[in-house]
């Protein structure tokens, strides 16, 4: 086998266990908004921005929300229940369409009513005696709640990005949500040799692309603002790599959702300061949503029962 097969291979074996459920409600949000958004890009319509960038955003919020544990039956759960009826996926799309337009319109109603008023409000409260006296109930971890701070954070700056003059708002929004990020990370529990293999590739990136972009960044704000923003995005991406359990859980989704967050700011650097092209919309923006979405997916086993 020769060192291109060889490294292939090694890829495919790390990226297999990824698992997202096409079923989740916000993945087919955002599956959906994106292309809208992405054509829109190259209209240069600003009204398809203001509409398909916050739906898009939206979708990582709903997807993220979808994964969560709750004692109250969701789409998700009905919908897999749907596609392990059947043998192949190609059968799959021929259940959906049996289950009726009506049907399936109730379904995502009855999803989302489900997300905002059954597991929204749980995230930051905790479980009363009288709640915990009806049974068990879940508490949700400091690294789902870190984490869904982060992706609040994030559609915020998206909607911040929109206008030109959001730019700077929209870093620091989005260099908050990855300071969330690192901290969700970072009490999930660290190990410090796979800390060391991703400290070798941000020394490495940061040089690359300091050296690249700083020099065409002439306002001394806006410079200082994208080094904070360097470094604390590198941070994260480091703790993502340490960020492992004995079981192993989710490591692919971690990293890997990382670093595409991690190359999906490059084409937003490149769009600010270097060269303005609409192929870094179209390179960004699907290694941006897919990063999200596969953060989103981490929060599946995150969650304590009493």
């Amino acid at each position: 086998m020769s060192s291109v097969q060889a490294l292939t291979q090694l890829l495919l074996d790390f990226v297999q266990p990824i698992s997202l459920s096409p079923f989740n409600i916000g993945v087919q949000i955002t599956a959906v908004a994106l292309p809208c958004l992405l054509l829109s890009e190259t209209a240069h319509s600003t009204l398809g921005r203001w509409i398909f960038k916050p739906l898009a955003s939206l979708g990582f919020l709903v997807a993220a929300l979808s994964y969560i544990p709750n004692n109250a039956t969701s789409f998700v759960a009905s919908s897999t229940a749907v596609a392990t009826s059947h043998s192949t996926l190609a059968e799959i799309p021929g259940a959906i369409t049996n289950i009726g337009a009506l049907e399936l319109s109730t379904a995502y109603a009855s999803e989302l009513k489900h997300i905002l008023f059954n597991v929204a409000p749980t995230l930051f409260s905790s479980s009363s005696a009288a709640t915990a006296a009806a049974g068990p109930v879940v508490v949700h971890t400091t690294y789902t709640q870190a984490m869904m701070l982060a992706f609040v954070l994030g559609w915020i700056g998206d909607v911040l990005l929109i206008p030109v003059r959001g730019f700077l708002p929209g870093l620091v929004s989005f260099l908050a949500g990855h300071a969330a990020f690192m901290v969700a990370f970072t009490f999930h529990g660290q190990d410090v040799v796979a800390r060391k293999k991703g400290l070798r590739f941000i020394i490495t990136m940061a040089v690359i692309v300091g050296r690249w972009l700083l020099p065409k960044i002439r306002n001394k704000i806006m410079r200082g603002a994208v080094v904070a923003y360097m470094f604390v995005i590198s941070v994260m991406v480091l703790t993502a790599f340490g960020s492992i359990t004995l079981e192993q859980d989710f490591i692919p989704e971690r990293i890997v959702g990382a670093l595409m967050f991690f190359f999906s700011d490059l084409f937003v650097a490149r769009q600010q300061f270097v060269h303005k092209s609409i192929l870094n919309k179209w390179i960004g923006l699907p290694l941006y949503y897919g990063a999200q979405i596969l953060l989103a997916s981490t929060l599946r086993g995150e969650h304590v029962l009493h």
